[in-house]
């Protein structure tokens, strides 16, 4: 009799063992679901944002490149027209690369090409200037698009993972305090998902009035969090996005993820 107590007893402790992997089997494939939708939603966001702004801006580039090489180029020299409409050109074509989802590192290098080539027909001492303003107004594109996380070079990638490359006080201050406060690690996590009104987060929180303000506008000042408008819905931006990326991969890095 108790031969067989304790046999089933190592039946059920094996089917219970076994119904905690499946668990944790599938909370593991929810919680990657829910990981790729958050992307997904992040992802969406942007894209619309980009239709929103991206044309306007791509318009004010091309205006700001015809009215500053018309301006600030040298104006006796007989070869300004030609060298005014291929300046445009050029410029014209990076400014529409802002629009671009992703730009790739050969189109910028054919375009910086194409300046050399031009450098090579300058005979006279008052080209470097036009060359000069040209050169400038071309790299604030390219740095655009770099702020804008479309374009990056093989530069930029080898310095992502420099250690050498890490400023402890812009660290500490822009990424470490933001998210030290549990109630704010709270709503970056909440927002994740969806965005959230004031109200949301103050019933997610238990916070309230000049209390909830406080934490939301650190999230606010560093860049984690947008407010829609004035009064409107708070959502999460890229960097805040990505914050919570790193704080999963460290997390289960250091074994918390069981």
């Amino acid at each position: 009799m108790e031969t067989a107590q304790a046999d089933t007893d190592i039946y059920y402790r094996e089917e219970l063992h076994s119904i905690k992997e499946e668990v944790t089997s599938l909370r593991n494939e929810f919680s990657r679901f829910l990981q790729r939708s958050n992307q997904q939603h992040i992802e969406g966001m942007l894209v619309e944002m980009r239709k929103n702004f991206m044309k306007p801006m791509v318009d004010y580039l091309c205006e700001d490149a015809n009215e500053r090489m018309h301006s600030q180029m040298t104006r006796d020299c007989g070869m300004r027209e030609f060298c005014e409409t291929a300046f445009k050109e050029i410029l014209q074509e990076t400014a529409g690369l802002v629009g671009r989802a992703k730009v790739e590192a050969g189109t910028v290098k054919m375009h910086r090409d194409r300046f050399e080539e031009l450098k090579k027909e300058a005979k006279k001492p008052q080209c470097s200037r036009c060359f000069s303003e040209a050169s400038n107004l071309f790299e604030k594109q390219v740095k655009l698009m770099r702020s804008l996380q479309i374009y990056e070079d093989r530069e930029e990638k080898d310095e992502k993972g420099d250690i050498s490359a890490i400023e402890p006080d812009r660290i500490v201050s822009e990424v470490c305090e933001p998210i030290a406060n549990k109630q704010r690690l709270v709503m970056l996590k909440a927002l994740s998902g969806e965005s959230k009104t004031f109200s949301e987060l103050s019933k997610l929180t238990g916070l309230r009035g000049g209390n909830l303000l406080f934490h939301l506008q650190k999230l606010l000042d560093t860049g984690m969090v947008l407010q829609r408008s004035e009064r409107g819905d708070y959502i999460i931006t890229r960097k805040g996005y990505s914050t919570l990326q790193g704080l999963s991969r460290i997390y289960s890095e250091i074994g918390l993820i069981e």
